[in-house]
């Protein structure tokens, strides 16, 4: 990289990218970073580019560092919540007894469960509670996708048939 033309272009352009940042982001001191971060930039990509492209290299460049810091700061953006407004969210915590429920209805299915042979109890716990597709299941026991649904329809029958109302 030509130092003389790195020079050149920073002392004619160092100031009117600093206050194109400066007036869209009200920050000096960010300014003169993401004018440093540009002729970073310009010294990695620089090279290739004829003479009459630099500035709008350099503009495009600060351009779009200013861009992804609003979008950045934007989404964490936070606003806060008078104390008084908190009282009237909603717990969306299920309730004691709702949670007691469901735990005793997943002792029962694994009750139920257990009572099954052990490759349908397998089939019904991958596709089931891991989520595999059958094609998995079926590559992952060495068994055709067939005999997967078989043995999950054998296990649903079987759990809808025990399971009360």
């Amino acid at each position: 990289m030509d130092r003389i033309r790195i020079s050149r272009l920073f002392s004619s352009h160092q100031r009117e990218l600093a206050d194109y940042v400066g007036r869209q982001l009200n920050d000096r001191d960010l300014a003169a970073d993401f004018v440093q971060e540009t002729f970073v930039r310009f010294m990695e990509h620089g090279d290739a580019l004829p003479a009459g492209a630099c500035r709008a290299f350099l503009y495009s460049t600060v351009r779009n560092l200013v861009i992804d810091h609003v979008r950045s700061r934007q989404r964490r953006k936070t606003s806060s919540v008078p104390v008084d407004d908190l009282a009237h969210i909603a717990d969306d915590r299920p309730r004691a007894d709702e949670v007691a429920a469901a735990r005793e209805k997943i002792r029962q299915i694994a009750a139920l469960l257990d009572e099954l042979p052990q490759l349908t109890r397998r089939i019904f716990v991958l596709n089931r509670v891991t989520g595999l597709s059958y094609c998995t299941v079926a590559t992952r026991l060495d068994v055709s996708e067939s005999t997967v649904q078989k043995h999950l329809a054998t296990a649903l029958r079987h759990l809808l048939s025990r399971l009360p109302r």
